[in-house]
C-alpha cells in the first residue's frame, strides 16, 4: 500500500499527468499518419527522455504506445487509409459507416471501445502478470497455428453470399504471403530471379494499395468530383450507454483475446485485431452484415487491438521479453536510463512498476479527449473536394509506402495491390480475406512446418495437445455450421 500510495503521488503531479496527456495525444497523431505508427514515434520519442528522470521518461514512452494503437484507425475510418498496421480491421465497417453518413458515430465506438480494450488489459496487467506470462511461454509451435488457422477461417464469413470468392481471394493472400525467402530452407521463392521480392510482400503497403489506392481508382472511374455532404462534415459522437450494452459480450470476449494474444511474445496487436474480428464474426447471428458498416465491427478489432497494448507489457515487465515491436522500443527506453526489465525490477524498482501501472489506466482515460481532438482535425480534410483530397491521399500513401523502409520496392508494391484492389472492387470480390490471408499466411505457414518438424511428422501433436487441440477442434466446429448455414439459407453462395 506504501508502495502504491509513493506511486499515486509522483503520477498526480502536475508535470507528469500533462507528460502522459502529451504523450497520448502525441501517439494518436503519430499513428494516424499513415507511414508513421506507434513503434515508430515511440523510438523518436527516446532522445527526449534522456534529460528527464527514469520514471517521468518511461511513463511518456508508455503514453505514447497507448495513444498510437488507437490512432490509426482515424484515417482507417475517415479515408481508409490505415494509419497503423492494427487499424487495418477497423476500416472494414468503419470506412462503410462513414461513407452512409455515420463517421462521427464509427470515430465514437472506435475510441469508447480502444479505452475500455486498454483499461481491462492493463487490470489483467496489474493483477496477474507474473501468472499470465508463464501461460504465454507454455504456448509452441501448435498452439500459434491453431490459433493462425482459427483466424484465417474467417474468411468463409466475409465473402458474403459468394463465399467461393472469399475463398480464391483468401488464397491469392496466402499465395503472396509464401514469396521471398523460405523461412525453413531458404530458397527464393516466386522471386522471378531479382532480388527486389526476396524480402517477401511488406505486408503495410500491400494493405494501403488494396484500400486506399484502390478506393481512389474507383472513385476517379466513378467521376465523383466532391465529397459527399453527409460525411463532410464530422462531429465524433460517443455511443450511448444502450448502444455499448449491446456490445457488451462483443467487447467483453474481444478485451480477453486481445490480452491474451498480447502476453504472447512476438504476436502483437495486428493479429489480435484479426483474430478478435474473425471471432466477432463466428459468434453473430448476422455474420453477413460484417464488412458493410456495423459497430460490431468495429468494436472487435478496437477493443482486441488495444488490449493487446497492455497484455504486450506483461513479458516486458516480468520477464524482460518483449510482446511487440512497441515493447523492444521500449526496452531501449529502459536501457537508456540503466534499467533492465525483468521480475528484479518488482524488487529493485517497486515504485517506477506501479507507476508505470497507473500511467497506463489514465492514458487509456485520456485517450478519450486525445482521440476527439485528433479526430476532429483529421475530419476537416473530408471538406475539401474528392478531385483535390483523392490525388493529395494517392501522394501521402506513396510517401507513407516509400518511408516504411525507405524503398522503391514497397512504392511498386503499394501500386500493384492498388490495381488488384481495383479490379476486386469492379467484380464485387471482397478484399478483406486478401489482407487477412496475407498477414497471416506466413505465422501460419512458420508454425506448422516447424511444428510437423518438432513432432517428426507426427499429426498429433497438433491435434490432442490441450490448448491447441482444443482451438482446432473448435474451429473446425464453426467452420462447418457456418458452411452448413449459408448452404441452407442460401445454396448460391458457393457460386462465383
Amino acid at each position: 500500500m506504501e508502495i502504491w500510495l509513493l506511486s499515486l503521488q509522483t503520477v498526480f503531479s502536475p508535470f507528469t499527468l500533462l507528460l502522459i496527456f502529451g504523450g497520448v495525444l502525441a501517439g494518436v497523431m503519430l499513428g494516424a499518419i499513415p507511414g508513421l505508427n506507434s513503434p515508430m514515434g515511440t523510438a523518436l520519442l527516446i532522445p527526449f527522455t534522456y534529460s528527464m528522470d527514469p520514471t517521468n521518461g518511461l511513463l511518456l514512452l508508455s503514453a505514447v504506445y497507448c495513444g498510437g494503437t488507437f490512432g490509426g484507425s482515424i484515417s482507417a475510418i475517415l479515408f481508409n487509409v490505415p494509419g497503423a498496421p492494427e487499424a487495418s480491421v477497423t476500416g472494414f465497417d468503419g470506412y462503410p459507416m462513414a461513407k452512409s453518413g455515420k463517421a462521427g458515430k464509427a470515430l465514437g465506438f472506435a475510441i469508447m471501445c480502444s479505452c475500455l480494450g486498454g483499461l481491462f488489459s492493463v487490470v489483467v496487467m496489474t493483477l496477474v502478470s507474473p501468472q499470465l506470462a508463464k501461460v504465454a511461454l507454455s504456448f509452441s509451435e501448435p498452439e500459434y497455428f491453431a490459433l493462425a488457422l482459427a483466424a484465417l477461417t474467417l474468411i468463409s464469413s466475409l465473402g458474403g453470399d459468394k463465399m467461393l470468392k472469399a475463398f480464391v481471394v483468401g488464397c491469392i493472400g496466402l499465395l503472396a504471403a509464401t514469396i521471398g525467402i523460405d523461412p525453413m530452407t531458404s530458397m527464393e521463392r516466386f522471386t522471378f530471379g531479382g532480388d527486389a521480392l526476396m524480402g517477401g510482400i511488406n505486408f503495410i503497403p500491400a494493405l494501403i494499395g488494396a484500400f486506399a489506392v484502390g478506393e481512389i481508382l474507383m472513385t476517379a472511374e466513378a467521376g465523383v468530383v466532391k465529397t459527399d455532404s453527409s460525411i463532410s462534415t464530422v462531429s465524433t459522437e460517443l455511443p450511448s450507454f444502450i448502444e455499448m450494452l449491446r456490445l457488451k459480450w462483443t467487447i467483453l470476449r474481444s478485451a480477453v483475446i486481445g490480452t491474451l494474444i498480447g502476453i504472447l511474445p512476438g504476436v502483437g496487436a495486428t493479429t489480435a485485431a484479426f483474430v478478435g474480428y474473425s471471432e466477432a464474426v463466428r459468434w453473430s447471428k448476422h455474420p453477413e452484415k460484417f464488412g458493410t458498416g456495423i459497430p460490431e465491427g468495429i468494436a472487435a478489432p478496437e477493443t482486441c487491438n488495444n488490449a493487446a497494448a497492455g497484455g504486450a507489457m506483461v513479458p516486458l515487465l516480468t520477464l524482460g521479453i518483449p510482446g511487440s515491436a512497441t515493447t523492444a522500443v521500449i526496452i531501449g527506453g529502459f536501457m537508456v536510463h540503466g534499467l533492465q526489465p525483468g521480475p528484479m525490477l518488482f524488487l529493485n524498482q517497486p515504485e517506477l512498476m506501479y507507476s508505470i501501472f497507473i500511467a497506463m489506466y489514465l492514458a487509456n482515460i485520456f485517450m478519450l479527449f486525445s482521440g476527439m481532438i485528433v479526430a476532429k482535425l483529421f475530419s476537416n480534410f473530408r471538406k475539401i473536394r474528392y478531385s483535390i483530397l483523392g490525388p493529395c491521399i494517392f501522394v501521402f500513401a506513396t510517401v507513407g509506402a516509400f518511408g516504411i523502409s525507405n524503398s522503391m520496392i514497397d512504392v511498386w508494391v503499394m501500386f500493384a495491390f492498388g490495381l488488384i484492389g481495383y479490379v476486386m472492387k469492379k467484380f464485387d470480390y471482397p478484399i478483406a480475406p486478401l489482407i487477412i490471408a496475407l498477414v497471416l499466411g506466413e505465422l501460419a505457414e512458420i508454425s506448422l512446418r516447424r511444428g510437423m518438424r518438432m513432432a517428426d511428422y507426427d499429426l498429433s501433436e497438433f491435434l490432442f495437445r490441450p490448448i491447441g487441440g482444443t482451438i482446432l477442434a473448435v474451429t473446425l466446429i464453426t467452420l462447418l455450421f457456418t458452411i452448413y448455414g449459408k448452404l441452407k439459407k442460401k445454396p448460391e453462395a458457393l457460386a462465383v
